[in-house]
């Protein structure tokens, strides 16, 4: 393994910092609607107070309970996955069952936390009308937060790769149109990607795995992956953020805890807009210049693409509208057009 990812042994050892009550603790604090889940019971843990007012109840009388008592739905058949350490993470459209017995709405992703896999623990996100009226949806992740976006073709191809590629793994986008993404996973990895990949496409939501990526350099790399559909085809869309390292000071980890539980959630109702999912929209090998785009003018390019509006746009990804207006002329000078109209009509081109 290269020097750029840590090993088994090491993620075991890092591991070692997330104990019970750092992990309790974290997800308490969380500035979104969490749910601490142990997962050899399935019994809720640590509960924040976004998710507590959520359920109707004090954070007090939900730990220790199943966190099937507060799902009025079938199981999605994914918690398997999760468990066993198949998966990462998933999402899915829940009803979500209050105290005082009425049912709720709500949208929910499902994270591992720590490095040990199998995990001991996981954390349940949600939000519904009520919290993105009030809330703006959720918290955006972090300034210096690093991901790469892109999407991939029938075969499996690269078709589409945010510009972030070469910080991140050392590669020139332009170079990476057509390449294989299994060839850039390592080979213990992909029982988990494909995993993931198969509930992905049999569900049509979204999943997240851990992997090693190869980088220019011929190392590898532990990111966190995660997977999106596009369509009813093979095609898919991924984000990747490289994993932090676990071997810090306990003050360390639980900081990167508390900003990941942010970061997983954010990640999760923003995957949709990475990329353009249109089967005709263009890609690198007809649009070289594709390969400039960063990762947050896909993500612009792709919501307006779905019909979304600037203030819109705005909202989801927790900028201003000038933010996403600054966006936009970036992207106007890079791919040559003049306006909105121009920028969907090439879209569509293909």
């Amino acid at each position: 393994m290269g020097a750029s990812g840590h090993d088994d042994a090491g993620a075991a050892d890092g591991d070692a910092f997330l104990d019970d009550e750092m992990a309790a603790e974290a997800v308490s604090r969380a500035g979104v609607a969490a749910v601490q889940m142990d997962l050899a019971s399935l019994r809720v843990t640590a509960v924040s107070d976004m998710a507590a007012a959520i359920l109707g109840a004090a954070p007090t009388d939900l730990v220790g309970r199943s966190v099937s008592e507060f799902v009025a739905d079938e199981p999605t058949g994914a918690l398997p996955l999760l468990v066993t350490g198949r998966l990462d993470g998933f999402e899915a459209p829940r009803r979500l069952r209050r105290a005082d017995g009425t049912v709720v709405e709500a949208y929910v992703w499902v994270h591992v936390l720590g490095d040990r896999r199998p995990a001991r623990h996981a954390a349940v996100m949600a939000t519904t009308e009520d919290v993105r009226s009030a809330t703006g949806m959720l918290p955006g992740p972090a300034a210096q937060d690093q991901k790469v976006i892109g999407t991939v073709d029938d075969e499996w191809r690269i078709d589409r790769i945010s510009a972030e590629v070469e910080g991140m793994l050392g590669y020139q986008a332009a170079d990476l149109a057509g390449a294989s993404l299994l060839a850039a996973v390592h080979p213990s990895d992909l029982p988990g990607l494909l995993a993931g990949l198969s509930y992905v496409h049999a569900t049509g939501r979204g999943s997240a795995v851990r992997v090693r990526v190869r980088t220019a350099a011929n190392e590898w790399l532990w990111c966190r992956a995660h997977l999106s559909a596009l369509d009813a085809s093979p095609r898919f869309a991924f984000t990747l953020r490289p994993q932090v390292d676990p071997r810090g000071t306990a003050t360390d980890r639980l900081r990167e805890l508390e900003t990941s539980l942010a970061r997983i959630a954010h990640e999760t109702r923003t995957a949709g807009l990475a990329m353009p999912a249109g089967a005709a929209a263009p890609v690198l090998a007809d649009l070289p210049v594709l390969a400039t785009l960063t990762s947050r003018e896909w993500e612009v390019v792709g919501a307006l693409a779905e019909g979304a509006r600037v203030a819109t746009i705005a909202r989801q990804l927790h900028v201003s509208a000038s933010t996403v207006r600054n966006h936009l002329s970036s992207v106007y000078r890079k791919l040559d057009v003049g306006s909105q109209a121009e920028l969907l009509e090439l879209l569509r081109s293909g």
